[in-house]
């Protein structure tokens, strides 16, 4: 029998989503000290969301975006973004999400990510992954090539060198793009340098739908205790199936810095 109670928790995550959807285009952000956005919004998510862990799970640690860690040396440990994508939430886009985390030994678990706005609901159990109840697979392709698009980041034209022939989008939101990723609706995603919490549930949904989490430049598969020890990520993050990895890094090249 599973450890963790997968229905109770999409029912915390879309609790989450019905107090996000309350303030949607009627709450203003505030920059943190590290220049990030939150809103009332993210500080009401997560304290219910540690409300209803230490109720139901008390042994556990949690760590989140908005109010730090606790015992996060624990066996279990849950990785808590309220709302990411905090700036597309702001702004009146669509793609932000509830996304909840759960790691056993350092290791990614579990993963529930949800997205208010399309109604969608992604997350992992020991059958698979599933996508409102459907189960998903990443990509079968082998290789890419023009006729594809892939995920990228914010910040692609400034931090890298692209030579993929395909088309590039961005929608504001690492779970998100972790998600479409695991549904094969993209056959990869570029994250960039991610925080824990941000991509925690993602890599569970996406490491049970077959896919990896691999780093630039060379493509090596990422050992999650680094999120543990450094919060964010110490180099950009790839999303795909194991056969697209050498074209990734073929086409993806961090540009050198002076």
């Amino acid at each position: 029998m599973d450890e963790i109670d997968m229905r109770r928790v999409c029912a915390w995550a879309r609790e989450g989503g019905a107090i996000a959807c309350g303030f949607f285009n009627s709450v203003q952000g505030h920059r943190k000290a590290d220049q990030s956005l939150v809103s009332q919004a993210d500080l009401e998510i997560e304290q219910m969301l540690r409300d209803q862990i230490s109720e139901h799970y008390p042994e556990h640690g949690i760590v989140g975006e908005e109010a730090g860690s606790q015992d996060s040396d624990r066996e279990w440990v849950w990785c808590l973004d309220p709302l990411d994508g905090t700036e597309a939430f702001l702004c009146g886009l669509p793609i932000w999400a509830v996304s909840i985390g759960i790691f056993r030994h350092k290791k990614p678990y579990r993963g529930v990510v949800y997205l208010p706005a399309t109604d969608e609901c992604y997350w992992n159990d020991a059958q698979g992954a599933f996508w409102n109840g459907n189960p998903i697979r990443v990509s079968e392709k082998t290789s890419l090539d023009r006729t594809d698009w892939i995920i990228t980041h914010s910040r692609t034209h400034l931090d890298y060198e692209v030579t993929f022939p395909g088309k590039m989008r961005s929608f504001g939101s690492f779970a998100a793009h972790f998600c479409y990723v695991a549904r094969a609706s993209t056959p990869a995603a570029l994250i960039g340098y991610p925080q824990l919490w941000d991509i925690a549930a993602g890599m569970a949904i996406l490491q049970a739908a077959g896919g990896v989490t691999t780093m630039l430049p060379d493509g090596a598969v990422l050992d999650p205790q680094v999120l543990f020890e450094h919060k964010t990520s110490p180099r950009p993050l790839l999303a795909s199936p194991p056969a697209l990895v050498g074209d990734l890094v073929r086409y993806i090249k961090m540009r050198q810095t002076s």
